[in-house]
């Protein structure tokens, strides 16, 4: 089997088709991560808020503490060590476009209505999901 040629890892002009005034920030707001264990966010990682402390991380379909609800996109490469508050780039609002192929869903998301309901909860924040590659 041959080898590849080229490897991309995800970039944010993968993820972003369009966002209102970049220039200015709008769509964007930096928020406090908190995991349980360490993770790793990548470009594209869909976040969920905790209720109780506002903290976002990676969204859960089976959780129960709010962050089982989409409240942001993930726009860089994060290391996020355990029980560590950690200060990460988002996007939090509209009017923004996202490509849905570039969107990193946690694997609980296995079936396409727990997907097409996140997707939906981004585009009330004003994040519509397109199918642009």
């Amino acid at each position: 089997m041959p080898a590849p040629f080229a490897t991309d890892t995800f970039r944010f002009s993968h993820l972003v088709k369009h966002e209102y005034e970049p220039n200015f920030a709008y769509c964007r707001d930096v928020l406090v991560a908190n995991e349980a264990g360490a993770r790793t966010y990548v470009v594209g990682t869909v976040l969920g808020r905790v209720t109780a402390n506002g903290k976002v991380r990676i969204a859960v379909q089976t959780a129960s503490d709010g962050s089982q609800n989409a409240f942001a996109i993930c726009l860089e490469d994060r290391a996020i060590p355990a029980t560590t508050d950690t200060r990460v780039l988002c996007l939090v609002r509209g009017p923004a476009i996202v490509s849905k192929f570039a969107l990193v869903l946690d694997a609980t998301f296995d079936l396409l209505a727990e997907q097409n309901a996140l997707y939906a909860q981004l585009e009330a924040l004003g994040i519509r999901v397109n199918d642009a590659v």
